[in-house]
């Protein structure tokens, strides 16, 4: 009865959607039916209440913003302070994180799919497989999310032994909630990404469902992560052979009116929007990337509305206003952007330096005016991969991103390096390999579940 808590706080919204959950949270359902009809899987993967979020305490973890102001320091909650200082603990003790609950829920939901929709009735053979593939994705997804925070970092020689988080893969509340290994889940969502490419479409309805487009990308990102770099720019080449589009954000230079939302940005594959914004002041390592003519830097940034909450000069981040759709979101999911990033980094990598550049400065047109565009080049491999990982910093600030690179490139001796806050009159650092790049399971699901076991401090 353990493993009922975890799965009930993670499916919440998904169980009074229909009568299979009874047995598993045992309370009585009203005005609900049993999923019988193909139809019935497409509205669970169609609720964008389930689906349309992801995490979002990466963005406090991350360098993009700093608290500079010890007095509005003063003024900030825990849950704040322990993500910025990287604590070890991320909620108070009768709270949900929802970086967890959220993801887990997304998965609940997709095992629901792929148990059951091919016996439903009433659709046809494709649409099912269709459904099938999307769960998939959806369940892939999540899982790179979760063990990206919640796991240590994929290193190829320890990655067998590492520590992921439970890999359940059936919509049961019962499952063992033991951890798996970081290979294991990484080996679950290459496969569950390998096979929902099969028969996942090629066009879809809207940026909320993932198309073959979307998966390559994924399978671009993940193999990042692995550091399969050649597999890494393969799968970017296929997503950018599907969709290579980018805005031109000299359209936007003195009015960001009509600047698409989310579902209809032609740069993005696969829309997951960051749970939560901070309007907290950007960090002035960040702004001092962003020379005075290039427009991600005046579009995206806007000065405090609070000004004596931060220095003079101050800018935060105002992409929330901007990209919305309905309710206010920065866009995390798989990008055009991205794609062309992977290319650079692994060519620059592999010491192809001028095919490096030129998929940096195939971006950075676009985020110029066409007067102010000047191609950035490099001498060497080493000042390539610079470039690249500097360029990802202008281009998906306060994404989250930022905090999944500053793991994976504690592997990289030039890349890697420690970080220091002071906050609340006291220091705190975030060594190379540190333990603190592993998020802390909330105690509230280790009381149910102690099997989970707590990350290592």
């Amino acid at each position: 009865m353990k493993a009922k808590y975890l799965l009930l706080v993670a499916i919440g919204s998904s169980c009074v959607s229909f009568n299979a959950c009874r047995n598993y949270v045992e309370v009585e359902q009203f005005n609900v039916r049993n999923l019988k009809y193909t139809t019935d899987y497409g509205y669970l993967l169609n609720n964008n209440t389930v689906f349309g979020q992801t995490y979002h305490t990466p963005v406090l973890s991350g360098d993009d913003l700093v608290y500079s102001n010890e007095a509005y320091q003063q003024q900030q909650t825990d849950f704040v302070g322990w993500a910025y200082t990287w604590s070890t603990q991320l909620v108070n003790d009768e709270l949900e994180d929802l970086n967890w609950s959220r993801p887990y829920q997304q998965i609940y939901t997709a095992n629901e799919v792929i148990a059951g929709v091919m016996e439903s009735v009433d659709g046809t053979e494709s649409q099912k497989k269709a459904l099938l593939a999307e769960a998939k994705v959806q369940r892939a997804y999540n899982y790179f999310v979760l063990v990206n925070l919640y796991g240590a970092i994929y290193n190829p020689e320890t990655a067998t032994e590492a520590i992921g988080v439970p890999l359940l893969l059936t919509p049961t509340l019962f499952a063992p909630l033991d951890r798996s290994s970081v290979a294991d889940v990484y080996g679950q969502i290459v496969k569950d990404l390998q096979e929902g490419l099969v028969d996942i479409p090629t066009t879809v309805a809207n940026k909320r469902h993932p198309n073959k487009a979307a998966v390559y990308a994924l399978l671009a990102i993940v193999n990042l992560h692995m550091r399969n770099f050649t597999a890494a720019r393969s799968h970017a080449e296929e997503a950018l052979q599907y969709n290579s589009e980018l805005l031109d954000l000299q359209n936007y230079a003195t009015s960001v009116a009509g600047y698409p939302l989310t579902f209809a940005n032609p740069e993005t594959y696969f829309s997951k929007l960051v749970g939560q914004q901070y309007n907290e002041q950007l960090n002035p390592v960040l702004l001092a990337l962003f020379d005075a003519t290039d427009l991600r830097g005046t579009v995206f940034t806007q000065t405090p509305f609070n000004s004596s909450q931060m220095p003079v000069g101050a800018k935060i981040s105002r992409k929330h206003t901007i990209m919305q759709t309905g309710a206010s979101g920065i866009e995390a999911g798989p990008s055009v952007p991205e794609m062309l990033l992977i290319k650079a980094e692994v060519d620059a990598r592999s010491g192809n330096v001028e095919l490096a550049m030129e998929a940096v400065n195939t971006l950075r047109k676009k985020r110029y005016k066409a007067e102010d565009y000047v191609a950035l080049s490099a001498n060497t491999a080493e000042q390539a991969l610079l470039t690249v990982v500097n360029e990802r910093r202008r281009e998906f600030f306060v994404s989250g991103r930022r905090w999944l690179d500053m793991r994976r490139f504690n592997l990289d001796a030039d890349l890697a390096k420690e970080y220091r806050r002071s906050f609340k009159n006291q220091e705190h650092v975030l060594a190379i390999n540190s333990n603190r790049y592993i998020y802390p399971v909330a105690n509230k699901y280790l009381q149910f579940n102690p099997e989970i076991g707590q990350s290592p401090r």
